[in-house]
Formats: structure tokens, sequence, C-alpha cells
């Protein structure tokens, strides 16, 4: 069966982590749409070519249809017109297993035959680009989307009219105000309603609002106290303006936030280190509680060899665990090995 999916989840990291569990071998395939599909379609005849002496015989026939398959998805993408950023695949015939995954930033391209499937570049974009939750606003419409990395996808447009502060037939200032005032507190009601219920479904941790600063307000006390604490920020944005824009203004804020909560995190693998409480720093440590099972946040540098990485985020999602990658220009992590993690429960000693 052939699957399709617009975003990453810790689900389907744990889905393909368990893929290990058969003794086949796994197709994996991270392609970049930046320089089109020709060249996409290109590197995935190169790399076969490459691979297909390194098989064992009974390896090939799965590699084959594998390959087939995969050249059927990139068909039926290109004819659905999809236009990128990239795309991840993985084919594990042992386990009837086929998966497509459109991806929100474009990856190294990557063609590989193992006993695993290769999520690290999976994790790294469900940590960097995490989706997040935005409403564009303005007195007429409401915009509802899920935005991450270079993906916006519009969940609903919503829009009413109301009225204008100006005079209307008989009615006084003061009355139309009020008529005025009510229809934007009850339009605003309706947008949060739409949209808690698009971000609860998605499961996003991170909301942003934009538009008029009139709007925004009416919608921030419509906003429950839930997602009044998930709310990153507000800024003033006109409906009409080119969602490239939009993207481009909204990321040194995701990035800001990505690193002030990397930030909190490693104060706080520090602080439990250093007390032998839940905390543990250096792979050899790490490596040994994501075997038990006992870690519950695993953190790597992105300065760690990328099989190293690989090895430790398939361990972590095989767990359960949550994997933040932290820019390899972090000297804290550097200085604890690279790797850490955070702890479900303390580690025993030997």
């Amino acid at each position: 069966m052939m699957y399709d999916a617009n975003e990453i989840s810790e689900e389907l990291l744990r889905e393909l982590a368990r893929l290990a569990e058969t003794e086949r071998s796994i197709l994996s395939a991270y392609l970049t749409l930046e320089h089109g599909w020709e060249k996409a379609e290109y590197f995935v005849k190169q790399e076969s070519k490459r691979l297909q002496p390194l098989l064992e015989l009974k390896e090939k026939g799965y590699f084959d249809t594998s390959i087939s398959l995969l050249y059927d998805y990139l068909r039926d993408k290109k004819q659905a017109g999809f236009k990128g950023p990239g795309l991840a695949f993985f084919a594990d015939l042992g386990a009837d297993f086929v998966k497509g995954i459109e991806l929100t930033m474009p990856p190294e391209p990557l063609l590989a035959v193992d006993k695993e499937a290769i999520i690290h570049p999976l994790a790294v974009q469900l940590d960097e680009y995490e989706q997040i939750g935005v409403i564009m606003i303005d007195a007429h419409c409401a915009r509802v989307l899920l935005v991450a990395g270079r993906v916006m996808d519009d969940m609903e447009r919503y829009c009413k009219k109301i009225h204008h502060l100006s005079k209307v037939g008989g009615w006084s200032q003061m009355r139309y105000q009020r008529r005025r005032l009510k229809q934007v507190k009850h339009f605003a009601r309706d947008v949060v309603e739409k949209a808690s219920a698009i971000f609860s479904e998605a499961n996003v941790r991170r909301i942003l609002i934009a538009g008029r600063d009139r709007m925004i307000t009416a919608l921030e006390h419509e906003l429950g106290q839930n997602w009044k604490d998930k709310l990153i920020t507000t800024i003033r944005w006109d409906l009409d303006a080119a969602d490239r824009d939009f993207l481009k203004k909204i990321r040194p804020i995701m990035e800001g936030v990505e690193r002030t909560e990397e930030k909190e995190l490693l104060q706080k693998l520090i602080t439990e280190v250093r007390i032998s409480g839940l905390g543990v720093a250096g792979a050899v440590g790490t490596r040994d509680a994501l075997k038990m099972g006992q870690v519950d946040t695993l953190i790597i540098s992105e300065s760690l060899p990328f099989n190293e990485s690989e090895e430790l985020t398939s361990l972590a999602k095989s767990t359960g665990a949550y994997v933040e990658f932290v820019p390899k220009e972090n000297k804290v992590l550097t200085g604890l090995g690279g790797v850490g993690a955070m702890l479900r429960y303390k580690m025993k000693y030997r």
C-alpha cells in the first residue's frame, strides 16, 4: 500500500525506527526538487547503478521492486503538480511498508539500502521546522494556516462583512460603533473556534497571530489560556501580502524561539548532570541510557558524525524519546561530548 504524508511526526519516526525489527533490506531515499524533477530522477538512476553491485543476490529483487515503487511515487507526485521543496521515500517489502513524505525543506540527496530506515534527516526537519499554527486576520477575512519550513498550508479561509466606522442612516455614531465592535467580537470568536479545532488536530505546540492591530487584540481576547500559553508573538501584517514574504519575516522569529528553547534545555541538562540526577552526557553514557529506555529527550550536536547521529536518533525513536538537534556552533554541548540526554528516571549505578 502507498501512503503519503504532508507532515513529519513523532509517530512517523517511531514507525520507521521499528522497521529495524524486520530482516529485509530497507530502501531510504531523500530527494531535493530545487533543481527540478529531471535532476532528482537522474540522481535515483545513478545511485541505483552504484548500489546494485553491492547487494547480495537475495536483496536485488527487493531492491528492484522498491526502486520501481519509488519511480511510481515520483511520477504520481509530478503529475499531481507537486513543486517541492523535497521528498522522502521508504520501502520495506518484508513489512509490506511503503511510504512517501512531502518535506518542508530541501534535504541532502540520499539513496541508501540498509537493515534500518535512515531517519536522521527527518528528525532534523521535525526539530528545526516543526509546524506552527498561524492566524492571519483583518476586519473582513481570516486565514488559518499550518507553517513549516518553506511550506504554508491553508487550512481555512473565513470572511465576514463587518461595517466600517462611518455614520449610516439615522444611527448614532456610538450605537453604530457598538454594533461594529460586537461584530468584530463574534468574528474573532468564530475564527478562534475554527483555528483551535485545526491546531488541536495537528498537535500544534506554537501559534502566531498576524494582521491588523485591532483584530489581533480581538483575537487575543477570545483565545483560551491553553492557546495563549502557546502564542509566540503577534506581528502586523497585510493579508494581501505574498506568502513568501511572510515566511521570510517569521523565519528569524522561529529561529530565535528554537535557540531560546535549546539554551533552557541545555541549562537543565547541565544542572542534572552536576547533581547526578536526571541527566547524562557523552556518547557512551547516552547510548547506554537509550538502550535501557531511560531517555526522555536526546540532545545531539549537529557536529556529530552522521552515522553516530543516525544510530542515536534511531535508538531514541524506537524507545519513544524526543530528539533535539543543537547547532554545531554551540560550545556548551560540544564541551559535553556533543551529545546528552534528559532521563525519564535516574540511572542505576553498576
